[in-house]
C-alpha cells in the first residue's frame, strides 16, 4: 500500500503541477500582491525592503517566499509573473499530492504496533489532487501569502498529530512560527494546534512553543536592526489588529475588485453597523464587547461571516462588484468544507480536525473576511474528503442539512453589498 501511495502522490503531484501552471501567469500584479513581490524584488533593486514591503505590518519572512521570481524578474523583466506561477504551482503540488494526504493519515490513526503504516491509500491522494485543483489552483498565479501560509499550517498540523518521534513536535512549532510571520491572521488557528498539543502531549508542548520562537527569530532579529523592541511580530501588528476588528464588527465580508474602479468590496450587516455607528470599535477586546452586547443577533452575523467566506467564485481570490458576483462556487466549496468535517468525525483525529477548523472560524469571526482567508477551512475539509467512506443514511442527511443552512446564512451575509470603495458603520446601516 505504501508503494502504491508513493507512485499516487507522484503521479498526482506531476499532474496538479501541470494543470495549474497551464493557466498561464497573471498579467500582472496589484494590491496585495504587488506590496509582497515589490518587497522581494527590493532585495535586488537596492531598494528599501520596509517601505516596499510594507515590514511595518508585514513579517520578514513574505520577502523571501518569492525571492527567486523576484530574481528571475530583476535578471529578464517580465520572467517574474512566470516564475511566480511555476513556484506556487511546485507548491500546489505538494500540498494536494503530498501534505494532504499525509495529514488524512495523521486523521486516521497511527495503528496497531507492528500492524501496517496507516496512509491515506492511492484513492485519497487523487481525492485530494483533484478537490485541491478546485480549491487552490487560482491562487497560484499571484505572489499573496496565501498559499505559502496554508502549507505551513499544514505542514505544522501533520507534524504534530503524526507519530511521535523526538523531531516533529520542535519542526512544527517552526512551521507554526514561519506561518505566523506569513500570515498573523493565522494566530487563532496556530494557538488551537498549540491547545490541541497542550493537551494531547502534555510537558513535550514545551519543544512546539520553542520551535515557535525559533521559527520567528528573523523577525526579531529584524525588529532588533530596525532599532525596535524584539518582538516575534512587526511593529504595527497591534495597529492592523485594532484596524481589523473595526471592521469585522459590522463587516461580513471584504472582497478586492480588480475589474478597475475602487478595489473595495463590502458586504455589511446594518444591525451591527447601527449598533456600533456611535461606539467605534478599536481594539479586540471592543470588539468581544459589541458581540456580547449584541447578542443573540451578532451569533448569527458571525456565522454569516464564515459562510460568506465560503462563497467563492471563478476570480477567488479576487472578486468583481456586487452587482456582477455569482458565487458559482459556493455549493462545491461548503460540500468539501461539510463533508470533509463530517467524514473526519468517523476517525480517531476527529478533535483534532474539529479544534483546527473552529480556530479558522473564530479567525474568520475577528476579522474583514475576505474569501481567501477561508482558504485554510477548505483545505481542512480537502483532508477529511480522503477519508470519506460511505456514511450511514442520518449522516448523509445532517451533512446536507448542515450544508443547506451554511448556504442560506451565505446568501443572507452578502444581501446588503456596499458601492464599491471604503466602508463606514453609518453607510452600512442606511443600506438595511
Amino acid at each position: 500500500m505504501v508503494v502504491r501511495e508513493r507512485r499516487a502522490s507522484a503521479l498526482a503531484a506531476a499532474a496538479l503541477f501541470a494543470a495549474t501552471v497551464a493557466q498561464g501567469p497573471a498579467g500582472g500584479f496589484v494590491y496585495d500582491a504587488a506590496r509582497y513581490f515589490n518587497g522581494s524584488l527590493a532585495l535586488f533593486t537596492g531598494q528599501s525592503t520596509v517601505r516596499e514591503g510594507d515590514l511595518d505590518f508585514r513579517g520578514v519572512l513574505t520577502t523571501v517566499v518569492y525571492a527567486p521570481a523576484a530574481l528571475a524578474e530583476h535578471l529578464a523583466p517580465g520572467a517574474g509573473r512566470y516564475a511566480v506561477l511555476a513556484s506556487n504551482a511546485l507548491l500546489v503540488a505538494v500540498v494536494g499530492a503530498v501534505l494532504l494526504p499525509a495529514l488524512a493519515a495523521a486523521l486516521r490513526g497511527r495503528g496497531e504496533p507492528g500492524g501496517p503504516v496507516v496512509t491515506a491509500g492511492p484513492v485519497g491522494v487523487w481525492v485530494c489532487a483533484a478537490l485541491t485543483w478546485l480549491v487552490a489552483a487560482r491562487f497560484a498565479p499571484f505572489p499573496l501569502m496565501d498559499l505559502p501560509a496554508a502549507a505551513g499550517f499544514l505542514t505544522a498540523g501533520w507534524l504534530a498529530l503524526r507519530d511521535r518521534t523526538w523531531w516533529t513536535l520542535p519542526a512544527a512549532g517552526v512551521a507554526a512560527g514561519v506561518t505566523l510571520n506569513l500570515r498573523p491572521a493565522y494566530l487563532l488557528p496556530l494557538v488551537a494546534l498549540g491547545a490541541l498539543v497542550a493537551v494531547t502531549r502534555r510537558w513535550p508542548a514545551t519543544w512546539f512553543a520553542a520551535g515557535v520562537v525559533a521559527g520567528s527569530l528573523p523577525q526579531v532579529a529584524v525588529n532588533l536592526a530596525r532599532g525596535l523592541p524584539p518582538g516575534l511580530t512587526p511593529p504595527g501588528t497591534a495597529g492592523l489588529v485594532g484596524f481589523q476588528a473595526g471592521y469585522a464588527s459590522y463587516v461580513v465580508r471584504y472582497d478586492t475588485v480588480t475589474s478597475g474602479g475602487p478595489p473595495q468590496q463590502f458586504y455589511c450587516d446594518p444591525s451591527m453597523a447601527a449598533a456600533v455607528a456611535g461606539h467605534p470599535v478599536d481594539s479586540t477586546g471592543g470588539l468581544v464587547r459589541a458581540l456580547l452586547g449584541n447578542l443573540p443577533s451578532s451569533a448569527l452575523f458571525l456565522v454569516e461571516k464564515v459562510a460568506a467566506a465560503l462563497a467563492w467564485s471563478v476570480p477567488t481570490p479576487y472578486s468583481v462588484p456586487a452587482t456582477a458576483e455569482h458565487f458559482e462556487l459556493a455549493i462545491p466549496i461548503v460540500l468539501i468544507v461539510v463533508v470533509g468535517v463530517g467524514a473526519a468525525c468517523r476517525t480517531p483525529g476527529a478533535r483534532a480536525l474539529a479544534v483546527l477548523a473552529a480556530g479558522v472560524c473564530a479567525s474568520l469571526m475577528t476579522s474583514a473576511t475576505e474569501t481567501r482567508f477561508a482558504l485554510p477551512l477548505v483545505l481542512l475539509g480537502v483532508a477529511g474528503c480522503a477519508l470519506l467512506r460511505r456514511p450511514p443514511p442520518l449522516m448523509a442527511v445532517v451533512l446536507v442539512v448542515v450544508a443547506a443552512v451554511l448556504l442560506a446564512a451565505a446568501a443572507a451575509g452578502v444581501a446588503h453589498p456596499l458601492p464599491p470603495g471604503p466602508a463606514t458603520p453609518a453607510a452600512c446601516a442606511a443600506n438595511g
